[in-house]
């Protein structure tokens, strides 16, 4: 071939050599500029090369810490978290899961219906088909069974896992425990129920309003005006309001809207269906915004018909027995100054008698005369002590500070006491808010009752005081002849004394308790015959 080709050369011409170098001048320039080409190539695919090296390292090290923190959150996240297969195997857990429902994946292999509540399979399968169907379901809620047979309320939010090819290959959830929520809502829909009960069969009529105009009433409310539910909805508080209470209430609310008020009671009179009105005790409370204005009011409305009857019967009762209590004082006063004149008369003429035949009238004659000024001295002294029992609760108390301890001295030093009787004080007594010359009296007759009964060679009178709540416990003893324990109770009434001594009427102690009573006090006493009594009672401080 090479000589062939050496022959071939040398039978061309000048021209056709010259055709065949510039030829092959051309063919060696384009080789270079092809090696120059794939040289600059190579080197381009090198710096590619060490550029997609560094990139696959770069990714490589986001790949690992995407991953990392990935498996950091799958463990630590603080619901559960589980990822299964297409059957329903559990792949792969995080430790709350495991702590839910009690498997762990390395011991024993689980798959999810086990965990099921049987009661809620149906909706368990209508969720996993929503779940193959769409590639997710939210806000699933039903019961579990953990291995210990535990039944636990979750919250599942799930979605399918697809391969390369866009095929479902598993499905991955995250669960939340709200077993302690749902207990919850399950009390506050029973308190719920409780509370709609209550106010429903409540003795109280209650409505609810919101700027005036009703929008609800309980059993109670629609009773009490003779409307149903449906007719009170949408009524105006005016229109079953009488229109001058209504007036008062518009204020009260102007009130509560515009000064903060939260609560008023008001009475007033409503209009029932048929006309005819009731008169109600109504409280009325605001239930605010977050920013104060006001949402509703709640009135609790109680019928007061009945009670203001019987204040008014009460009113006029009071009315006619201090008219019949000034017509019974202006009498007794009548009466006692009608009976005292003839009684006066007659013992002026029995002295007028006895002064005018002293030497004719023989020693009966004189006694039967000293027996009929005592028996009308007596009967004096009943008068008056009538009179005294009916005037204790005549007029109005005249209350003012009044120290006892004064009181007692004043008895010591405007009554007589017998040598061998003495009267202590036992500790300080206090100073009350009383009507003076009442409290006065009921001292003094308690004092003079234990001067008159004392029959010791050394007699004793004793006060003293103690405090009882709001009230003070005085007690006056005596070492007196004592009364018997049958007539404890007698001889509080009147006419009841127990001793037939001209100085005693039976008025005295009755007109003690009634001074006690009158002070909103209690009167008692205890005794031993042969010993001695005390009296006890009670006056508010």
């Amino acid at each position: 071939m090479v000589l062939r080709f050496g022959s071939v050369l040398q039978e061309m011409s000048d021209d056709q050599l010259k055709i065949y170098e510039r030829a092959l001048k051309r063919e060696r320039a384009a080789r270079k500029q092809a090696e120059a080409i794939l040289e600059k190539k190579s080197a381009e695919l090198f710096a590619l090369t060490q550029e997609l090296t560094k990139s696959n390292r770069k990714l490589e090290k986001l790949v690992l810490e995407k991953t990392s923190r990935l498996k950091g959150v799958f463990h630590n996240i603080i619901d559960a978290y589980v990822v299964m297969n297409i059957r329903g195997d559990v792949l792969e857990m995080n430790e709350a899961a495991t702590k839910l429902f009690g498997y762990d994946l390395a011991i024993e292999p689980i798959n999810v219906v086990s965990l099921i509540y049987k009661a809620d399979l149906k909706y368990a399968m209508d969720s996993y088909n929503q779940l193959l169907e769409h590639g997710f379901f939210t806000n699933y809620r039903a019961r579990i069974f953990t291995k210990d047979k535990q039944i636990r309320w979750v919250h599942i939010n799930a979605s399918l896992i697809y391969d390369e090819h866009k095929k479902a290959i598993g499905a991955q959830g995250i669960v939340r425990d709200i077993t302690e929520n749902q207990l919850s809502a399950g009390i506050i829909a029973e308190q719920q129920k409780k509370l709609s009960a209550i106010v429903d069969y409540s003795s109280l009529a209650i409505i609810l309003t919101q700027d005036g105009r009703i929008i609800q009433t309980n059993r109670k409310a629609q009773e009490l005006l003779q409307f149903t539910e449906s007719e009170l909805i949408d009524l105006h508080v005016k229109d079953i309001s009488l229109k001058d209470d209504h007036d008062i209430s518009v204020n009260l609310m102007n009130q509560m809207n515009q000064e903060g008020l939260d609560h008023f009671v008001v009475k007033k009179r409503y209009i029932k269906k048929d006309g005819s009105k009731v008169w109600a005790k109504t409280s009325v409370a605001a239930v605010r915004n977050e920013d104060g204005s006001i949402l509703y009011q709640v009135a609790l409305i109680e019928d007061i018909t009945e009670q203001i009857k019987n204040e008014e019967d009460r009113q006029s009762l009071m009315q006619r027995l201090e008219k019949s209590n000034d017509e019974l004082q202006e009498y007794a006063h009548v009466v006692s100054h009608d009976l005292k004149s003839p009684l006066r008369s007659i013992y002026a003429l029995v002295e007028w008698m006895k002064e005018d035949n002293i030497d004719s009238f023989d020693q009966a004659t004189l006694q039967n005369l000293a027996l009929i000024e005592s028996t009308l001295e007596k009967m004096e002294l009943l008068i008056s002590d009538v009179l005294s029992f009916s005037s204790v609760s005549s007029g109005e108390k005249k209350l003012a500070p009044v120290d006892i301890n004064e009181l007692i001295e004043e008895i010591r030093q405007t009554h007589f006491f017998p040598k061998h009787i003495s009267l202590v004080i036992k500790r300080p007594l206090p100073t009350l808010n009383v009507d003076r010359v009442r409290v006065l009296q009921l001292f003094q007759n308690l004092i003079s009752n234990a001067v008159r009964y004392i029959d010791k060679t050394e007699g004793l009178i004793e006060v003293d005081a103690v405090e009882k709540g709001a009230f003070y416990q005085f007690s006056i003893g005596d070492n007196g002849i004592g009364i018997e324990k049958q007539y404890h109770q007698k001889i509080f009434k009147m006419f009841q004394s127990l001793n037939k001594s001209k100085e005693s009427t039976g008025i005295g102690l009755a007109i003690v308790k009634k001074i006690v009573d009158n002070h909103q006090g209690d009167i008692w006493l205890e005794s031993k015959v042969g010993k001695g009594s005390t009296f006890f009672f009670t006056l508010r401080k």
